[in-house]
């Protein structure tokens, strides 16, 4: 089974406004390294569910990933979450050789870090991804934005 997660960073890492806001590279997954207080993005999987049909494995994902924003001030925090949703949210697209059929953002919180001295922004999403193509269902977006899936 392939790993969302490096998709998912490349894909983020490839937008001009998120790539500028983390230097280019402070994209991490599940947890920030110590002492690291420049603007920087950890995002992890939350829940990861398989979709089936009554024949088996339909090879869809749905899956609760968070993201957060960490910055020394509550702006920078939330300037980086901003763009990590306009990047993100209603996203179709082939992301390193994995069909995502749908990212579509679910809810949002901030915080302040104590021990870490840290502002966080955190964003949840739903990210719909196909692991293989079997001719079968599929999703689809209309010119006003909706998002459809149909089953084969």
């Amino acid at each position: 089974m392939k790993d969302i997660r490096p998709a998912l960073r490349t894909f983020l890492l490839d937008d001009a406004a998120v790539s500028a806001l983390v230097g280019g590279e402070r994209i991490y997954v599940v947890r920030l390294p110590q002492n690291k207080v420049e603007p920087s993005l950890v995002f992890f999987m939350v829940t990861e569910f398989a979709d089936y049909r009554m024949n088996g494995d339909s090879g869809l994902i749905h899956a609760r990933m968070q993201f957060d924003a960490w910055a020394q001030n509550a702006d920078a925090s939330s300037e980086l979450a901003r763009a990590v949703y306009d990047r993100l949210s209603g996203a179709v697209d082939l992301m390193s050789g994995i069909d995502v059929c749908g990212i579509f953002a679910q809810t949002g919180r901030e915080d302040y870090d104590n021990e870490a001295k840290m502002f966080r922004t955190s964003r949840d999403f739903m990210v719909w991804y196909r692991l293989y193509d079997d001719g079968g269902d599929t999703f689809f977006t209309t010119e006003d934005g909706n998002v459809f899936y149909v089953a084969s």
